[in-house]
Protein backbone atom coordinates (compact mmCIF):
# COMPACT_ATOMS: atom_id res chain seq x y z
CA UNK A 1 0.00 0.00 0.00
CA UNK A 2 1.50 3.46 -0.84
CA UNK A 3 1.33 5.72 1.52
CA UNK A 4 -0.53 9.36 0.16
CA UNK A 5 1.48 12.61 -0.28
CA UNK A 6 0.25 15.69 1.06
CA UNK A 7 0.55 19.04 -0.94
CA UNK A 8 1.43 22.08 0.29
CA UNK A 9 0.66 25.85 -1.65
CA UNK A 10 3.30 28.18 -1.00
CA UNK A 11 1.75 32.39 -1.02
CA UNK A 12 3.75 35.08 -0.67
CA UNK A 13 3.25 37.96 1.82
CA UNK A 14 0.90 40.34 1.01
CA UNK A 15 0.17 43.99 2.42
CA UNK A 16 -2.01 47.09 2.03
CA UNK A 17 -1.60 50.53 3.01
CA UNK A 18 -4.19 53.22 3.91
CA UNK A 19 -4.73 56.62 5.75
CA UNK A 20 -6.93 57.40 8.58
CA UNK A 21 -9.58 59.97 8.50
CA UNK A 22 -7.67 63.17 8.57
CA UNK A 23 -4.66 61.51 6.48
CA UNK A 24 -1.98 62.61 9.60
CA UNK A 25 -1.41 58.22 9.76
CA UNK A 26 -0.41 55.38 7.48
CA UNK A 27 -2.01 52.18 8.49
CA UNK A 28 0.03 49.25 7.30
CA UNK A 29 -2.23 46.07 7.05
CA UNK A 30 0.86 42.51 6.68
CA UNK A 31 -0.58 39.00 5.49
CA UNK A 32 1.68 36.47 6.70
CA UNK A 33 2.86 34.28 3.83
CA UNK A 34 1.86 30.44 3.72
CA UNK A 35 4.14 27.28 2.85
CA UNK A 36 7.63 28.46 1.30
CA UNK A 37 6.15 31.90 0.17
CA UNK A 38 8.36 34.90 0.39
CA UNK A 39 8.07 37.73 3.36
CA UNK A 40 6.97 41.13 2.83
CA UNK A 41 9.69 43.13 2.02
CA UNK A 42 10.30 46.61 3.88
CA UNK A 43 11.51 48.62 0.64
CA UNK A 44 7.95 47.18 -1.64
CA UNK A 45 5.80 49.33 1.48
CA UNK A 46 8.25 52.08 1.87
CA UNK A 47 7.44 52.53 -2.00
CA UNK A 48 4.08 51.66 -1.85
CA UNK A 49 3.84 55.33 1.19
CA UNK A 50 5.71 57.36 -0.89
CA UNK A 51 3.46 56.37 -4.34
CA UNK A 52 0.32 57.24 -2.05
CA UNK A 53 1.95 60.85 -1.35
CA UNK A 54 3.57 60.21 2.35
CA UNK A 55 6.45 63.03 2.42
CA UNK A 56 7.78 62.64 5.74
CA UNK A 57 7.06 60.34 8.88
CA UNK A 58 7.79 56.67 7.52
CA UNK A 59 9.05 54.57 10.65
CA UNK A 60 10.80 51.52 8.55
CA UNK A 61 11.44 49.83 12.50
CA UNK A 62 7.19 49.70 12.49
CA UNK A 63 7.10 48.20 9.18
CA UNK A 64 10.13 45.75 9.65
CA UNK A 65 8.31 44.53 13.10
CA UNK A 66 4.73 44.15 11.64
CA UNK A 67 6.04 42.20 8.61
CA UNK A 68 8.09 39.82 11.79
CA UNK A 69 4.45 39.51 13.67
CA UNK A 70 2.73 38.78 11.18
CA UNK A 71 4.73 35.91 10.00
CA UNK A 72 5.68 34.69 13.77
CA UNK A 73 1.86 34.81 14.06
CA UNK A 74 0.94 33.16 11.10
CA UNK A 75 -1.81 36.30 10.64
CA UNK A 76 -2.79 39.28 9.45
CA UNK A 77 -1.28 42.23 11.46
CA UNK A 78 -1.47 46.03 11.31
CA UNK A 79 0.49 49.26 12.79
CA UNK A 80 1.03 52.55 12.18
CA UNK A 81 4.09 52.69 10.03
CA UNK A 82 3.88 56.48 9.22
CA UNK A 83 3.11 59.21 11.68
CA UNK A 84 1.63 62.93 11.17
CA UNK A 85 1.44 65.85 13.11
CA UNK A 86 -1.97 64.66 15.06
CA UNK A 87 -4.16 67.31 16.27
CA UNK A 88 -3.92 67.83 19.56
CA UNK A 89 -7.18 68.30 21.16
CA UNK A 90 -8.42 71.17 23.82
CA UNK A 91 -9.68 71.06 27.19
CA UNK A 92 -12.98 73.23 28.20
CA UNK A 93 -12.55 76.07 30.97
CA UNK A 94 -13.16 75.21 34.39
CA UNK A 95 -14.95 77.20 36.77
CA UNK A 96 -13.89 76.51 40.77
CA UNK A 97 -16.83 77.90 43.30
CA UNK A 98 -15.55 78.73 46.80
CA UNK A 99 -19.18 77.94 47.49
CA UNK A 100 -20.98 75.09 47.09
CA UNK A 101 -21.39 75.02 43.13
CA UNK A 102 -25.28 73.34 42.85
CA UNK A 103 -26.30 76.25 45.47
CA UNK A 104 -24.99 79.04 43.20
CA UNK A 105 -25.97 78.17 40.14
CA UNK A 106 -29.75 77.13 40.83
CA UNK A 107 -32.09 79.57 40.23
CA UNK A 108 -33.73 81.75 43.05
CA UNK A 109 -37.15 80.86 44.58
CA UNK A 110 -39.31 83.31 43.26
CA UNK A 111 -42.67 84.40 45.16
CA UNK A 112 -45.93 84.03 43.19
CA UNK A 113 -45.48 88.11 42.04
CA UNK A 114 -42.25 86.92 40.20
CA UNK A 115 -40.36 89.10 43.19
CA UNK A 116 -37.27 87.16 44.91
CA UNK A 117 -38.40 85.07 47.65
CA UNK A 118 -35.40 86.03 50.54
CA UNK A 119 -37.14 83.70 52.88
CA UNK A 120 -36.18 80.83 51.08
CA UNK A 121 -32.45 81.95 50.00
CA UNK A 122 -29.89 78.97 50.53
CA UNK A 123 -27.77 80.09 53.26
CA UNK A 124 -25.05 78.48 51.21
CA UNK A 125 -24.87 81.49 49.04
CA UNK A 126 -23.84 83.74 51.28
CA UNK A 127 -20.64 85.27 51.17
CA UNK A 128 -19.28 88.39 52.24
CA UNK A 129 -17.87 91.51 51.08
CA UNK A 130 -14.26 90.91 49.60
CA UNK A 131 -14.18 87.31 49.44
CA UNK A 132 -13.12 85.09 46.42
CA UNK A 133 -16.54 83.53 44.68
CA UNK A 134 -14.88 81.85 41.83
CA UNK A 135 -11.41 80.92 40.00
CA UNK A 136 -11.27 80.33 36.66
CA UNK A 137 -8.89 77.64 34.70
CA UNK A 138 -8.75 78.54 31.39
CA UNK A 139 -9.61 77.07 28.40
CA UNK A 140 -6.85 74.89 26.83
CA UNK A 141 -7.17 75.36 22.56
CA UNK A 142 -5.07 72.78 21.58
CA UNK A 143 -2.86 72.77 19.04
CA UNK A 144 -3.45 71.93 14.74
CA UNK A 145 -2.70 68.91 13.26
CA UNK A 146 -0.29 68.36 9.74
CA UNK A 147 -1.08 65.79 7.59
CA UNK A 148 1.42 63.47 5.64
CA UNK A 149 1.18 63.62 2.33
CA UNK A 150 2.50 66.32 0.42
CA UNK A 151 2.12 69.76 0.25
CA UNK A 152 1.00 68.92 3.74
CA UNK A 153 -2.17 70.49 4.99
CA UNK A 154 -3.87 71.56 8.30
CA UNK A 155 -6.18 69.61 10.46
CA UNK A 156 -8.11 71.69 12.79
CA UNK A 157 -8.16 70.73 16.65
CA UNK A 158 -11.38 70.84 18.84
CA UNK A 159 -10.51 74.11 20.71
CA UNK A 160 -11.99 74.11 24.48
CA UNK A 161 -14.94 76.13 24.87
CA UNK A 162 -14.12 79.10 27.07
CA UNK A 163 -15.98 79.60 30.70
CA UNK A 164 -17.40 83.03 29.09
CA UNK A 165 -18.01 84.07 32.84
CA UNK A 166 -18.74 87.40 33.86
CA UNK A 167 -18.95 89.86 36.20
CA UNK A 168 -22.53 90.92 37.33
CA UNK A 169 -23.81 93.38 39.94
CA UNK A 170 -22.44 93.00 43.15
CA UNK A 171 -18.86 91.14 42.01
CA UNK A 172 -15.47 92.33 40.75
CA UNK A 173 -13.84 90.42 38.19
CA UNK A 174 -9.61 90.65 37.39
CA UNK A 175 -8.74 91.91 34.66
CA UNK A 176 -8.29 88.65 33.20
CA UNK A 177 -11.32 87.13 34.12
CA UNK A 178 -9.95 84.36 36.12
CA UNK A 179 -11.13 86.00 40.02
CA UNK A 180 -14.23 86.96 40.81
CA UNK A 181 -14.68 88.54 44.27
CA UNK A 182 -17.65 89.58 46.21
CA UNK A 183 -18.08 93.49 45.89
CA UNK A 184 -21.05 93.47 48.54
CA UNK A 185 -22.29 91.20 51.28
CA UNK A 186 -25.00 88.78 49.89
CA UNK A 187 -26.43 85.55 47.87
CA UNK A 188 -24.38 84.81 44.79
CA UNK A 189 -26.20 83.81 41.76
CA UNK A 190 -25.69 83.57 37.99
CA UNK A 191 -27.70 85.45 35.88
CA UNK A 192 -27.13 84.00 32.44
CA UNK A 193 -23.24 84.35 32.26
CA UNK A 194 -23.37 86.55 34.84
CA UNK A 195 -22.39 85.81 38.06
CA UNK A 196 -24.09 88.38 40.49
CA UNK A 197 -24.47 89.01 44.30
CA UNK A 198 -27.69 90.07 45.80
CA UNK A 199 -26.89 92.72 48.43
CA UNK A 200 -28.45 91.17 51.42
CA UNK A 201 -28.19 90.96 55.37
CA UNK A 202 -29.74 88.07 57.39
CA UNK A 203 -30.87 88.28 60.66
CA UNK A 204 -31.80 85.02 62.51
CA UNK A 205 -32.80 86.87 66.07
CA UNK A 206 -35.54 89.76 66.68
CA UNK A 207 -35.78 93.45 66.60
CA UNK A 208 -37.18 96.14 68.94
CA UNK A 209 -35.20 99.02 68.50
CA UNK A 210 -33.98 101.60 65.92
CA UNK A 211 -32.21 100.33 62.97
CA UNK A 212 -30.99 101.27 59.27
CA UNK A 213 -29.89 98.82 57.07
CA UNK A 214 -27.97 100.08 54.01
CA UNK A 215 -29.02 97.02 51.94
CA UNK A 216 -32.05 94.45 51.79
CA UNK A 217 -33.32 93.61 55.22
CA UNK A 218 -33.59 89.33 55.56
CA UNK A 219 -35.27 89.14 59.03
CA UNK A 220 -36.37 85.50 59.67
CA UNK A 221 -37.16 86.83 62.96
CA UNK A 222 -40.08 89.25 64.53
CA UNK A 223 -40.39 92.90 64.44
CA UNK A 224 -41.28 93.88 67.52
CA UNK A 225 -43.56 96.68 69.22
CA UNK A 226 -41.20 99.96 69.36
CA UNK A 227 -38.86 98.84 66.36
CA UNK A 228 -38.49 101.45 64.16
CA UNK A 229 -36.53 99.83 61.01
CA UNK A 230 -35.22 102.03 58.17
CA UNK A 231 -33.96 99.51 55.05
CA UNK A 232 -32.11 101.18 52.15
CA UNK A 233 -32.96 98.03 49.71
CA UNK A 234 -35.88 95.16 49.93
CA UNK A 235 -37.23 93.83 53.49
CA UNK A 236 -38.59 90.26 54.09
CA UNK A 237 -39.87 89.73 57.49
CA UNK A 238 -40.28 86.21 58.46
CA UNK A 239 -42.21 86.14 62.16
CA UNK A 240 -44.88 88.41 63.17
CA UNK A 241 -44.75 92.06 62.92
CA UNK A 242 -46.51 93.94 65.57
CA UNK A 243 -46.36 97.49 66.51
CA UNK A 244 -43.46 98.65 64.70
CA UNK A 245 -42.59 101.38 61.53
CA UNK A 246 -40.33 99.91 58.73
CA UNK A 247 -39.29 102.27 55.76
CA UNK A 248 -38.21 100.35 53.10
CA UNK A 249 -36.87 101.77 49.67
CA UNK A 250 -37.96 98.51 48.09
CA UNK A 251 -40.38 95.85 47.66
CA UNK A 252 -41.38 94.79 51.53
CA UNK A 253 -42.45 91.21 52.14
CA UNK A 254 -44.54 90.33 55.00
CA UNK A 255 -44.77 86.55 55.15
CA UNK A 256 -46.70 86.11 58.82
CA UNK A 257 -48.71 89.90 58.14
CA UNK A 258 -48.55 92.70 60.31
CA UNK A 259 -51.05 93.84 63.25
CA UNK A 260 -51.03 97.49 64.53
CA UNK A 261 -47.91 98.42 62.19
CA UNK A 262 -46.70 101.56 59.71
CA UNK A 263 -45.78 100.60 56.33
CA UNK A 264 -43.94 102.37 54.19
CA UNK A 265 -42.27 101.33 50.91
CA UNK A 266 -41.34 102.63 47.35
CA UNK A 267 -41.62 99.25 46.13
CA UNK A 268 -44.64 96.60 46.20
CA UNK A 269 -46.28 95.44 49.85
CA UNK A 270 -46.41 91.87 49.33
CA UNK A 271 -48.53 90.02 52.11
CA UNK A 272 -48.86 86.29 52.80
CA UNK A 273 -50.73 86.96 55.77
CA UNK A 274 -53.58 89.44 56.97
CA UNK A 275 -52.46 93.11 58.34
CA UNK A 276 -54.73 94.04 60.57
CA UNK A 277 -55.07 97.63 61.91
CA UNK A 278 -52.08 98.76 59.73
CA UNK A 279 -51.14 101.99 58.11
CA UNK A 280 -49.40 101.35 54.99
CA UNK A 281 -48.23 102.96 52.26
CA UNK A 282 -46.68 102.54 48.92
CA UNK A 283 -45.29 104.04 45.96
CA UNK A 284 -45.94 100.86 43.56
CA UNK A 285 -48.86 97.98 44.68
CA UNK A 286 -49.97 96.41 47.64
CA UNK A 287 -50.43 92.50 46.59
CA UNK A 288 -51.69 89.64 48.69
CA UNK A 289 -50.24 86.34 47.72
CA UNK A 290 -52.34 83.91 49.71
CA UNK A 291 -56.13 83.76 50.07
CA UNK A 292 -55.13 84.12 54.05
CA UNK A 293 -53.92 87.76 53.23
CA UNK A 294 -56.75 89.97 54.64
CA UNK A 295 -56.68 93.72 55.00
CA UNK A 296 -58.62 94.75 58.38
CA UNK A 297 -58.86 98.13 59.64
CA UNK A 298 -56.10 100.88 59.13
CA UNK A 299 -55.53 102.06 55.88
CA UNK A 300 -53.71 101.24 52.51
CA UNK A 301 -52.40 103.57 50.20
CA UNK A 302 -50.99 102.26 47.04
CA UNK A 303 -50.37 104.47 44.28
CA UNK A 304 -50.24 101.45 41.46
CA UNK A 305 -53.43 99.75 42.74
CA UNK A 306 -54.24 97.08 45.03
CA UNK A 307 -54.67 93.24 44.18
CA UNK A 308 -56.56 91.51 47.45
CA UNK A 309 -58.90 88.63 48.56
CA UNK A 310 -60.65 89.89 51.53
CA UNK A 311 -61.02 93.13 52.67
CA UNK A 312 -62.77 94.03 56.07
CA UNK A 313 -64.70 92.10 58.53
CA UNK A 314 -68.59 91.13 58.72
CA UNK A 315 -68.86 93.23 61.80
CA UNK A 316 -67.97 96.47 59.52
CA UNK A 317 -64.49 96.93 60.41
CA UNK A 318 -63.90 100.40 59.46
CA UNK A 319 -60.92 100.27 56.49
CA UNK A 320 -59.83 102.14 54.12
CA UNK A 321 -57.75 101.39 50.57
CA UNK A 322 -56.93 104.02 48.35
CA UNK A 323 -55.47 103.81 44.45
CA UNK A 324 -53.64 106.31 42.42
CA UNK A 325 -52.51 108.63 45.40
CA UNK A 326 -48.74 109.41 45.80
CA UNK A 327 -48.28 109.67 49.62
CA UNK A 328 -44.69 109.28 49.34
CA UNK A 329 -43.64 110.50 45.95
CA UNK A 330 -42.09 114.25 47.47
CA UNK A 331 -40.47 112.19 49.83
CA UNK A 332 -38.86 110.01 47.19
CA UNK A 333 -38.23 113.55 45.07
CA UNK A 334 -36.02 114.41 48.16
CA UNK A 335 -34.56 111.65 48.70
CA UNK A 336 -33.40 111.63 44.38
CA UNK A 337 -32.01 115.03 44.52
CA UNK A 338 -29.84 114.26 47.40
CA UNK A 339 -28.74 111.28 45.91
CA UNK A 340 -28.23 112.98 42.85
CA UNK A 341 -26.16 115.57 44.56
CA UNK A 342 -24.02 112.96 46.21
CA UNK A 343 -23.09 110.73 42.97
CA UNK A 344 -22.22 114.13 40.90
CA UNK A 345 -20.08 115.00 43.82
CA UNK A 346 -18.20 111.57 44.10
CA UNK A 347 -17.50 111.00 39.98
CA UNK A 348 -16.07 115.13 40.47
CA UNK A 349 -13.73 113.61 43.10
CA UNK A 350 -12.95 110.49 40.96
CA UNK A 351 -11.80 112.67 37.87
CA UNK A 352 -9.92 114.40 39.94
CA UNK A 353 -7.89 111.46 41.07
CA UNK A 354 -7.78 110.10 37.75
CA UNK A 355 -6.29 113.38 36.11
CA UNK A 356 -2.91 112.60 36.88
CA UNK A 357 -2.38 109.42 34.88
CA UNK A 358 -4.10 110.85 31.93
CA UNK A 359 -0.59 111.75 30.51
CA UNK A 360 1.02 108.40 31.94
CA UNK A 361 1.60 105.94 29.28
CA UNK A 362 0.14 102.53 30.15
CA UNK A 363 4.02 100.94 30.00
CA UNK A 364 5.29 103.30 32.99
CA UNK A 365 2.20 102.57 35.15
CA UNK A 366 3.11 100.24 37.91
CA UNK A 367 0.57 97.18 38.25
CA UNK A 368 -0.68 98.39 41.42
CA UNK A 369 -1.72 101.71 39.96
CA UNK A 370 -3.41 100.17 37.31
CA UNK A 371 -5.46 98.02 39.95
CA UNK A 372 -6.28 102.16 41.47
CA UNK A 373 -7.12 103.27 37.98
CA UNK A 374 -8.93 100.37 37.32
CA UNK A 375 -11.11 100.37 40.50
CA UNK A 376 -11.92 104.20 40.01
CA UNK A 377 -12.99 103.92 36.62
CA UNK A 378 -15.22 100.90 37.67
CA UNK A 379 -16.89 103.02 40.15
CA UNK A 380 -17.78 105.85 38.10
CA UNK A 381 -19.06 103.44 36.14
CA UNK A 382 -21.45 102.64 38.55
CA UNK A 383 -22.07 106.56 39.56
CA UNK A 384 -22.81 107.21 35.80
CA UNK A 385 -25.31 104.80 35.96
CA UNK A 386 -26.99 105.29 38.94
CA UNK A 387 -27.12 108.77 37.90
CA UNK A 388 -29.34 108.20 34.94
CA UNK A 389 -31.51 105.80 36.64
CA UNK A 390 -32.21 108.54 39.35
CA UNK A 391 -32.76 111.15 36.60
CA UNK A 392 -35.34 108.76 34.99
CA UNK A 393 -37.16 108.01 38.08
CA UNK A 394 -37.31 111.82 38.75
CA UNK A 395 -38.74 112.71 35.64
CA UNK A 396 -41.10 109.72 35.90
CA UNK A 397 -42.44 110.51 39.35
CA UNK A 398 -42.82 114.20 37.98
CA UNK A 399 -44.84 112.65 35.22
CA UNK A 400 -47.45 110.12 36.92
CA UNK A 401 -48.27 112.70 39.91
CA UNK A 402 -49.84 114.94 37.02
CA UNK A 403 -51.23 112.05 35.17
CA UNK A 404 -54.65 110.84 35.40
CA UNK A 405 -54.56 107.28 37.43
CA UNK A 406 -55.05 104.03 36.01
CA UNK A 407 -54.83 102.59 39.27
CA UNK A 408 -57.38 99.99 40.35
CA UNK A 409 -58.28 97.98 43.31
CA UNK A 410 -58.71 94.13 42.52
CA UNK A 411 -60.88 92.06 45.20
CA UNK A 412 -60.24 88.29 44.63
CA UNK A 413 -62.19 87.05 47.49
CA UNK A 414 -65.31 89.43 49.44
CA UNK A 415 -65.03 92.98 50.46
CA UNK A 416 -67.46 93.79 53.53
CA UNK A 417 -69.32 96.62 54.06
CA UNK A 418 -67.82 99.24 55.82
CA UNK A 419 -64.84 99.50 53.94
CA UNK A 420 -64.25 102.83 51.94
CA UNK A 421 -62.41 102.53 48.37
CA UNK A 422 -60.97 105.54 47.14
CA UNK A 423 -59.42 105.74 43.39
CA UNK A 424 -57.52 109.61 42.97
CA UNK A 425 -59.91 111.84 44.60
CA UNK A 426 -63.26 109.76 44.12
CA UNK A 427 -64.30 107.47 46.90
CA UNK A 428 -67.26 105.01 47.31
CA UNK A 429 -68.22 103.29 50.25
CA UNK A 430 -68.97 99.58 50.25
CA UNK A 431 -72.87 98.99 51.96
CA UNK A 432 -73.16 95.60 50.84
CA UNK A 433 -71.05 92.57 50.91
CA UNK A 434 -69.59 92.05 47.14
CA UNK A 435 -67.12 89.35 45.69
CA UNK A 436 -64.52 89.06 43.06
CA UNK A 437 -65.41 93.07 41.98
CA UNK A 438 -63.04 95.90 40.84
CA UNK A 439 -62.67 99.12 41.65
CA UNK A 440 -61.58 102.15 38.92
CA UNK A 441 -62.45 105.14 37.77
CA UNK A 442 -63.02 105.09 33.70
CA UNK A 443 -61.95 107.40 31.94
CA UNK A 444 -63.40 110.68 31.86
CA UNK A 445 -66.10 109.26 34.72
CA UNK A 446 -65.50 111.39 38.08
CA UNK A 447 -66.58 108.48 40.12
CA UNK A 448 -65.73 104.71 41.11
CA UNK A 449 -67.50 102.26 39.59
CA UNK A 450 -67.43 98.62 40.76
CA UNK A 451 -67.24 95.92 37.60
CA UNK A 452 -66.98 91.73 38.19
CA UNK A 453 -63.71 90.52 37.68
CA UNK A 454 -64.46 88.90 34.78
CA UNK A 455 -65.64 92.03 32.86
CA UNK A 456 -63.40 94.46 31.00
Amino acid sequence: MSAKTVSTTSVDGSFWVHFNEDRTQAILVVAPPQGDGNPVHVADVVQALEQMGVAYGIDENAIRETIRRATDMATKVQAVVAQGALPVHGTDAKVNYRLPEEAVTRPLSLLPDGSIDYLQLDPARYIQAGQLIATVVPANHGRPGRTLTFPPQTVPQRPGKDANLRAGEGVLASDDNLQFSAEVSGYVYLSGDKLCVLPAQPLSGDLQSTQEFTQTLVLSGNLLPGAQVRVQGDAAVGGRCEGATINVRGNCYLQAGAQRSEIAAGGDVLLKASVVGCTINTRRQVIALSAEAAIVGGRAVAFEGIEAYNIGTPDWTPTEVVAGVDTLGDERLFEIAEEIRQCEANILKINAALKPFVSVTSEATSPEKKETIHQLMTHRRRLEARLKDLQHEKRTITIQVNAPTRAEVVVHGVVYPGVKVTIGKHSYLVETEMQTVRFLVARGESRVQVRPLNKP
